[in-house]
């Protein structure tokens, strides 16, 4: 397998499954109410909800810059406040995390392996390091994620 499959792998495992360190972000959100979600179980943090629209902000970020797009934050901001609180709404907050999820798993598989070394368009990193890290942001964010539903 080459590396950009290897990528490509771990990008899934990590939200979809079959991940060695145990539930994928995926497998976490799955019977979270849009109630549980909005909570707020540690006051000083960010709630499911917000995680979740902050993780799919940033994948949308790699996404982004492997086009060639030098954007620097996430469309909808960093953590993007949550107004509507209604299952609807969380619904969408999951449907955007999934398409977010999907458009960057697409983007990855486009790239030649050469594109790995390249600096990452609007940073001064390599492409290689900033995949590795959304997936490692992917994944810190869903211990969070797993910690808040136990709280």
């Amino acid at each position: 397998m080459n590396e950009i499959a290897n990528i490509v792998d771990e990008a899934k495992k990590a939200y979809e499954g079959n991940a060695w360190h145990g539930p994928a972000l995926k497998e976490l959100l799955s019977e979270v109410s849009a109630a549980q979600a909005a909570a707020k179980p540690v006051p000083t943090a960010h709630s499911i909800w917000e995680i979740v629209l902050h993780i799919a902000g940033w994948q949308g970020v790699v996404t982004h810059r492997l086009k060639g797009e030098p954007i620097a934050e996430p469309l909808f901001g960093d953590w993007p406040s949550i107004k509507d609180k209604s299952p609807k709404s969380w619904e969408e907050a999951l449907e955007r995390l999934g398409s977010a999820q999907e458009d960057l798993i697409k983007q990855i598989s486009t790239l030649p392996e050469s594109a790995l070394q390249q600096i990452a368009t609007g940073t001064d990193y390599s492409v290689y390091f900033m995949l590795h890290g959304v997936i490692q942001h992917t994944l810190y964010h869903a211990g969070q994620i797993a910690l808040l539903k136990k709280a």
